[in-house]
């Protein structure tokens, strides 16, 4: 893939993203005005978001202006047609472009929830908790946009339209291959189970090709970690568990309030870094915490949002 191409298909993974945070309900004007700055960036970028959303012509008029404006929606627009249509800003001079925002499906989950879902080509999908995904199929193409969280995709074989998960403007290319995609804010970790699956990204040069077993990790800046790790760990997910193998205390509460509106403390810097091991059963911090408290020199403070660890004096006195 030539250095062209791939930018070209980077600028379309950036208007997937775009199209998906603009739908999404929680959308803010931060993020209009960041949308307007990328439109005004490039000329390249404003020709992919209507690209974007052409197919979807028989979507109605436009009942969102992004500039504040929300008329009433009219009720005939089909769901799976226009979900959010806008006025943005086109250039410099300061000209309006209308656009309208095209439908997907959206799938997502709570905290502590976890999903299987089938999609139409047969591609199956399992999200872990609090996760968003936008999937968009097409006649040509495959795209799914993961908003935040962490998905498993076992993708159903298509010659003719390729499967991509879009993560942060990131592209993740694989066909009939297994893999586990996370996203935590900019920094997104890709495990490549089975098959083959191509990394792109405006951070990589060239683009990573990803085999059975590898982990890469990077941000939209750089490659944090490329390897073959234990898998185990990394997919205890999977069946509702958390295995850790020394990780630090802050790691494994980190993890574990994933899973729970009741969250984990670490209230004392003396015991942040003491090693965790053991497999938990997500979802459940006060058993967590009970069996930290058995395991460690540390006593547990309940409270009603929150369960506080700190160090045990008299445990630790005999250290």
């Amino acid at each position: 893939m030539s250095r062209a191409d791939r930018k070209a298909l980077l600028i379309k993974a950036g208007a997937a993203t775009w199209l998906a945070r603009l739908r999404a309900d929680d959308r803010t004007g931060e993020d209009e005005a960041a949308f307007r700055e990328w439109l005004a960036a490039d000329p390249a970028h404003a020709a992919a978001f209507e690209a974007m959303n052409g197919v979807w012509d028989e979507a109605g008029p436009a009942p969102r202006d992004l500039r504040g404006r929300l008329p009433g929606s009219d009720a005939r627009i089909s769901r799976r047609a226009v979900m959010a249509g806008m006025f943005v800003t086109a250039g410099v001079g300061g000209t309006f472009a209308m656009t309208q925002m095209a439908a997907a499906n959206v799938y997502r989950t709570e905290v502590g929830e976890q999903k299987h879902a089938l999609l139409p080509d047969g591609t199956e999908l399992f999200l872990d908790t609090d996760t968003k995904l936008v999937v968009d199929l097409r006649k040509s193409l495959r795209n799914v946009v993961l908003e935040y969280g962490c998905a498993n995709f076992r993708v159903a074989p298509d010659t003719k339209r390729p499967f991509a998960v879009n993560a942060g403007g990131s592209i993740i290319q694989g066909a009939q291959s297994t893999f586990d995609v996370r996203r935590d804010g900019d920094q997104v970790c890709v495990v490549l189970i089975q098959g083959r699956a191509t990394v792109e990204s405006i951070a990589m040069e060239p683009a990573r090709v990803l085999a059975d077993g590898d982990r890469l990790v990077f941000t939209s800046k750089k490659t944090i970690k490329r390897d073959k790790p234990n898998l185990l760990p990394l997919l205890a997910w999977h069946t509702g568990q958390a295995l850790f193998q020394g990780e630090t205390l802050l790691e494994a509460a980190s993890e574990m309030n994933r899973y729970s509106a009741l969250k984990l403390v670490v209230a004392d810097a003396r015991i942040e870094d003491m090693k965790v091991s053991g497999l938990y059963r997500v979802g459940d911090n006060a058993i967590f915490a009970q069996a930290l408290e058995k395991l460690l020199p540390v006593s547990i403070r309940p409270f009603e949002d929150r369960i506080e660890i700190v160090a045990d004096e008299a445990q630790l006195t005999r250290i």
